[in-house]
Formats: C-alpha cells, sequence, structure tokens
C-alpha cells in the first residue's frame, strides 16, 4: 500500500494544488479559462505532447498579466508532470526555475508554489524529511500572504509523509486539519477520509475504520466519483477489515496498478493463511518492477546501439570512398605509372597530413574549450565557495555578552574554504546554554550538516531543556535519513549564572579543561549514528571564579611539516597561565597553535570557546 500511495500521490497533489480552482478561475476571462480546462484534462489523460502545449499557452497567457496564481500554478502542473511521467531532472530543474522567477519578481503566489512544488518532488523522491519542511514552509507563505488559499493541500502532503513513517496518531491530526479548512473542495475531503481510513486500519482500530469509511463514502455519494486518489484501494481494506478476504480478492482485481494488484493480492492471501499463493503474488509484484526496470535499460541499450549504427554507418561510407579513389588512381597508373604514383604519393602524403593537421587542430580547439570551461567552472566554485564561506561566518556568533558575572568568548577558523566545526550560546535570563562541535567530515557537506545542527540546537535551548535531553532529541532527529553517515560530537553546557551550577552532556567530543586540567566525562556516543542512544548528564557544583575552555580536536591534532601534533600536553601547559579574559586567551591559543604549524598545511578547522565565571 505504501508504495502505491506514493505512485498516485502525485496525481493528488497536482489535482489538489488548484482547491481554490473553483474561485479563483471563475474570474478568468472565457478564453484563458477554455486554456487551463485543456490543459488540466491533458494532464488527466496523460496527453503528454498536448498537456505540454497547452500549458505553454496558459504561461504565455499569463506571466506577464494580472493572473499570476493561474500562472505559477501552471508552472507547478508542468514540472510535476515533467518529474512523473517525463525526465526527472528537468523535472527538478523546472521547479527551480519557478522558484528563480518568484524570487526576481517578488512574487508571494509564485514562491508558494515554488515551495508546494519543491516539496511534492522531494516526497515522489523519498526524501521525507525535505518533503515535510517545504510543506511547512508552504504553510508559513500561505498564512502570511494568501489567506484565501486553502491550506488543505499542504495539510495533504504532509499527511502522506507521516502515513510513510507510519506516525499514525499525525496522519489523523494532519487529515483532522486539512477537514477543518474553510474551503476544502469535496475531493480533498474525500482523500483526508481516505488517510483517516489507512491510519486506522494500520492502527488495529476496526471500529474507526469503519466510521472513516462511513465518512467517506457518504461524501462520495453526495459528490460523485469513484474515490479520488485512493479510489477501489480503501474498498479493498474495507473488505480485509472485515476478514472478507473473497470479496478483497474481487476488489484487489479491480486495481488498476498492476504492481498494487499483485501486492494487496500477496498481504489478503498472507491473512487467509495461504503461503504458496502469498508468495506466488510477491514474486509477481516484484516482477512487475523487474520488468519497469529491465524495459528501461533495453531502451537505453537500443538508444546506444543506435548511435553505434550510425557511426559504423559514416565509418564505413569513408574507407569505401578511400578505397575507390585508390582504385581510380591505380588504373590510371596504367598509363603513366612514375608521374602519377608519384603525383599520388604527394596526394596520400599531402591528404594524411593535413588530416593529422586536422586532427590535432581539432584536439587543441576541444582542450582549450575544455579549459575554458574548466576555468569558468573554477572561478565559479570559487565564488560560490566564498559567498558559502561569508554565509557561514554570520550564521556563528560575533558578538558576546558583556556582564559582571561571566565573560565568554570564541572563534573558528575553517582549514577548507568551508568547515564543519561550530559552536553557539544563547542567554535566558540567567541562563547560559552554549555548544561546541565537530562534523565528521569537511567542506560542503560537512558544512551544510554544520548549519542544520547549529539551527536544531537553537530550537531546542527555547525549550530551557537539560543538555543531556538536547543531545537526545539532536540524535533522534539526525539519525533519520541519515543515508551517508554523518554525526557530529558536541560538549553541551549549561550554568545558571546566579548559583554557578553547571550542568553539561559530552556527546564523544575531546574532555574540555577546567582551570588547566582536563575534565573526566562520560563517554557518549557521538550525535547521529544510533537512533536508540539516551544521553547521560553530569554537574559541577560551582563554576565561580573557574575558567573553562571548550575546543575542537583539530587543536590537539594539529600538524607541523615535521607531522608532530601540538597534542594535549602543550594545551593544558598554556591554560595553566593566565592570559587575560575570554577573547585574549583564546587568540593566544589560536596564535600558539598557528606558530606550532607553520608552513604545513591546516588539516581540520580550529574552534575553540573560552568561559570565565566571575
Amino acid at each position: 500500500m505504501k508504495r502505491v500511495v506514493c505512485h498516485i500521490f502525485l496525481l493528488f497533489l497536482l489535482l489538489v494544488t488548484g482547491s481554490t480552482v473553483l474561485w479563483a478561475e471563475e474570474q478568468l476571462p472565457q478564453k484563458l479559462q477554455k486554456l487551463t480546462d485543456e490543459a488540466y484534462r491533458c494532464y488527466s489523460a496523460r496527453e503528454t505532447e498536448n498537456f505540454f502545449e497547452s500549458i505553454k499557452r496558459v504561461k504565455d497567457a499569463t506571466e506577464f498579466s494580472d493572473y499570476q496564481e493561474t500562472y505559477y500554478r501552471a508552472c507547478s502542473y508542468e514540472a510535476i508532470y515533467m518529474f512523473e511521467y517525463v525526465d526527472r531532472q528537468k523535472g527538478v530543474e523546472l521547479s527551480h526555475a519557478i522558484y528563480h522567477h518568484a524570487k526576481d519578481n517578488s512574487s508571494d503566489v509564485g514562491m508558494y508554489f515554488a515551495t508546494f512544488t519543491l516539496g511534492t518532488i522531494r516526497e515522489q523522491s523519498g526524501n521525507k524529511g525535505l518533503a515535510e519542511k517545504s510543506f511547512l514552509q508552504a504553510l508559513k507563505l500561505k498564512e502570511e500572504c494568501l489567506p484565501e488559499e486553502s491550506a488543505a493541500p499542504c495539510y495533504l502532503g504532509l499527511c502522506e509523509v507521516a502515513l510513510q513513517r507510519k506516525d499514525y496518531e499525525e496522519v489523523n491530526a494532519y487529515a483532522r486539519k486539512a477537514l477543518d479548512e474553510p474551503n476544502i473542495i469535496p475531493m480533498n475531503k474525500i482523500t483526508a477520509w481516505s488517510y483517516k481510513c489507512l491510519a486506522r486500519y494500520n492502527q488495529g482500530d476496526s471500529l474507526g475504520f469503519e466510521e472513516a469509511y462511513k465518512e467517506r463514502a457518504q461524501l462520495i455519494a453526495e459528490h460523485g466519483g469513484q474515490g479520488g486518489l485512493f479510489g477501489e484501494l480503501i474498498n479493498v481494506y474495507q473488505a480485509k477489515n472485515r476478514k472478507q478476504w473473497t470479496l478483497a480478492l474481487k476488489r484487489a482485481d479491480k486495481l488498476i496498478h498492476q504492481q498494487n494488484r499483485c501486492a494487496q493480492k500477496a498481504t489478503i492471501y498472507e491473512q487467509m493463511g495461504d503461503l504458496k499463493q502469498a508468495l506466488y503474488w510477491q514474486k509477481k509484484a516484484r516482477e512487475v518492477t523487474d520488468s519497469v526496470q529491465s524495459s528501461e535499460a533495453r531502451l537505453q541499450m537500443n538508444e546506444f546501439d543506435a548511435e553505434l549504427s550510425l557511426t559504423y554507418a559514416e565509418n564505413d561510407a569513408k574507407e569505401q570512398m578511400i578505397a575507390k579513389e585508390r582504385t581510380m588512381l591505380f588504373a590510371g597508373g596504367i598509363l603513366a605509372v612514375v608521374v602519377i604514383a608519384f603525383l599520388s604519393l604527394i596526394i596520400i602524403r599531402r591528404r594524411i597530413h593535413m588530416r593529422n593537421l586536422q586532427v590535432v587542430h581539432n584536439k587543441l580547439k576541444e582542450a582549450y574549450d575544455q579549459l575554458e570551461e574548466t576555468t569558468a567552472a573554477k572561478e565559479r566554485i570559487e565564488s560560490e565557495l566564498r559567498i558559502a564561506r561569508e554565509i557561514q561566518k554570520r550564521m556563528l556568533p560575533h558578538v558576546f555578552p558583556r556582564r559582571r558575572d561571566v565573560d565568554i568568548y570564541a572563534m573558528m577558523t575553517p582549514a577548507k574554504e568551508v568547515g564543519g566545526d561550530l559552536y553557539a550560546y544563547a542567554l535566558l535570563d540567567d541562563l547560559l546554554y552554549f555548544c561546541v562541535g565537530d562534523v565528521s567530515g569537511k567542506g560542503v557537506p560537512a558544512a551544510l550538516f554544520m548549519a542544520e545542527v547549529t539551527r536544531m540546537f537553537r530550537t531546542l535551548v527555547d525549550g530551557r531543556l537539560t543538555p543531556n535531553t538536547i543531545a537526545t532529541r539532536l540524535n533522534h532527529a539526525l539519525v533519520e535519513d541519515n543515508d551517508q553517515g554523518m554525526f557530529v560530537t558536541m560538549f553541551i553546557g549549561l550554568i545558571n549564572l546566579k548559583t554557578g551550577h553547571m550542568e553539561f552532556c559530552n556527546a564523544g567530543h575531546n574532555p574540555p579543561l577546567l582551570d588547566g586540567e582536563y575534565m573526566k566525562v562520560e563517554s557518549n556516543a557521538p550525535i547521529g549514528l544510533w537512533q536508540e542512544v539516551e544521553y547521560e548528564g553530569e554537574e559541577v557544583d560551582d563554576m565561580h571564579g573557574k575558567t573553562l575552555f571548550v575546543y575542537t580536536d583539530g587543536i590537539n591534532e594539529a600538524e607541523n611539516i615535521h607531522k608532530e601534533q601540538f597534542g594535549d600536553d602543550r594545551l593544558k601547559a598554556l591554560l595553566q597561565q593566565d592570559w587575560g579574559d575570554a577573547r585574549q586567551t583564546s587568540e593566544q591559543i589560536h596564535k600558539a597553535v598557528e606558530d606550532f604549524v607553520g608552513g604545513a598545511e591546516p588539516s581540520d578547522d580550529l574552534t575553540k570557546m573560552c568561559i570565565k565565571m566571575k
């Protein structure tokens, strides 16, 4: 069921995006109304060529008109159709084009549709985390800029995300929000009740399923149709809920999608206890998927074969022409062997020479063009990385509080254009939250992960949670969809500036130094690796008059040209001296590391935070 809902969800999103078409499109001129109706008809019928022609006419007619909502909705239809049925990469490019067009024209309507379209494509790509983020952003834009636009499509998109991660309570909650929308259209109502059916079935709530199914059936009877997005699928689930297996099989046979039909029959036979038939239909479901993949592979191979055949034909024609010229020269040589042979030799050598020169010229031109492209790309990447570095710098605090009871300063120097180290602090009344972290890896991926961790830390701090709770919740959020296996070590602290009491949690990070001595800390795991980790917190009774120095391993593992490391002992010896305030102490440590490294290439980011309690 899950794969099928994902398959047909795209069509649903596209259709429900027009949830306010009834009130918006009624105001369109008659000619434009006909164009939009034709485009949407072609979409439903999957008449690809006619659809793209119709949608282009709609866009041309509305791009520079007062009907911006119609224009951006048409762009959204085009991008999603391209992504699902034609070319995924082009679909993504079209979704980005909507965003850039909206941004260039400062269009709130365009930004809404761009965000919603991106969420749809992300959901179809299986990236439910980013899809959820896009739908929530679209909801925010709707509330701020489009109060008359229905929020039901966004809520139903969130239903699908929640259904995929099996959070059935959340499915019910979002479906209820969609139903509470004042201007929800009948199709969206039916879809919302369909999600309620699926959630309650998967929760084992048989009576709840029947209640939801009754509401859905009543809506279908009032407004017509075959059940909207889910069609006969919900009827299959009704028969399964009632354990009417024969009826369930008959209904499953009516399902349009073959893969869906096979998958449902497999589950029905499994629940009937007929494991042989269940296995048979499971294999059939896999064969459907394999056949699609193999047909795509055959199509690619046929295209490649056609290109090779064309190349062979061209080469054969050239060889035949050369052979014909040589035959004519040989026949003429009977009359004038010496002269013609001599001339032929010159001609042949000249041709070979010119051909070689042409080959060399073409290769040089190609190499020069590639050099120009590479140089331009390198300059563009370097420019983008410089911008990214500036953005990352702005994300880290550069202004620190001036108080009589505490002195805090932090700094980060990336080894590359962008880094993966982070630090942050938040002052909530007399509570000082702070953290220092080191993301696995280097460069842009680490920088993106660092930005996400920093954002989540600031959000969790607002809830005034304990450091170990913050670490646990960060871990839970970062483990999900972490296919690249990235993680972050962190030291998270909370100081009550009145009492001096400090709570902290060390998540796989280097132990900090307290008054020049390394602290003994719990060996918690880094954040982002394992789902079920519960992080342990620790505490220091009184921080008054003490100096805390938190750093990343770029400090103690910094190497000079002889591959010697700066080491823990050097760092400890430096921090046993009084260098002044928190800023002076941080800068002195930084200078000492730089002097030690000398001309060696930096191997890691350098990050440090110093807190002095008074």
